[in-house]
C-alpha cells in the first residue's frame, strides 16, 4: 500500500462497498492487544454475580473482541493515509467504535450476559483510545499487517509511541 494521501471518503466508499476486504484484512496485531483487555472489562463488571456468568461474559468478550478488534484493525489500516486528517480522526475515535458497540451489546444481549452496562461503557472508551492509538502507530508504520516489520519489532517501539500518542498533538 502507497505512503500518498487518500481521501477519506473514497477509503469508507470502498469499506462500504467491500466489507469483506476487511475480513481478509484482519489484522491479528491489534485483535491480540484488544481481546485480553476488553474481557477485563467484563470479568471485573460480572464479578460480584455467579462464577458462570463472569466466565461466560468474559468468554463472549473474549471471542467477540478478538473478531472485533482484527476487523477494527483492518479499517485502521486502510484509514491510515486518509485524509483530511481532522474529519479521519472523527471517524477513527467515534465512529469505529460506535459500529463496534452496536455489535458488542446485540452479541452480549444475546448470550444473556449480566450487567452488561458498565462493560459497554468501559470497553467503549477503551476502543475508543485503542482505535486512536491504533490508527496512530499505523501512520507510523507499526502493527501494520502484510508489511516485514515484525510484531516483536512493533512491541519494542510501542512504548515510544504510547508517549509520543499521549504528547503529540494531531499531525498531519
Amino acid at each position: 500500500m502507497s505512503n500518498d494521501p487518500v481521501p477519506l471518503h473514497r477509503v469508507l466508499t470502498e469499506m462500504l462497498r467491500h466489507p469483506l476486504r476487511l475480513l481478509r484484512g484482519w489484522n491479528w496485531k491489534a485483535a491480540s492487544f484488544s481481546a485480553i483487555l476488553r474481557s477485563l472489562f467484563f470479568l471485573f463488571a460480572n464479578l460480584h454475580g455467579t462464577h458462570h456468568a463472569a466466565a461466560r461474559a468474559v468468554m463472549t468478550e473474549f471471542i467477540y473482541g478478538t473478531f472485533a478488534a482484527g476487523v477494527a484493525g483492518a479499517a485502521l489500516q486502510r484509514l491510515r493515509h486518509a485524509e483530511p486528517v481532522r474529519n479521519t480522526a472523527f471517524v477513527v475515535w467515534l465512529g469505529i467504535p460506535s459500529i463496534l458497540l452496536t455489535a458488542q451489546a446485540l452479541v452480549h444481549r444475546a448470550m444473556g450476559t449480566q450487567h452488561v452496562r458498565t462493560g459497554l461503557i468501559a470497553s467503549f472508551i477503551f476502543a475508543s483510545f485503542a482505535s486512536g492509538f491504533n490508527w496512530f502507530a499505523m501512520r507510523r508504520g507499526a502493527f501494520v499487517i502484510g508489511e516485514q516489520r515484525s510484531f516483536a519489532r512493533d512491541l519494542l517501539l510501542a512504548p515510544k509511541l504510547i508517549g509520543q500518542f499521549l504528547f503529540t498533538p494531531l499531525q498531519r
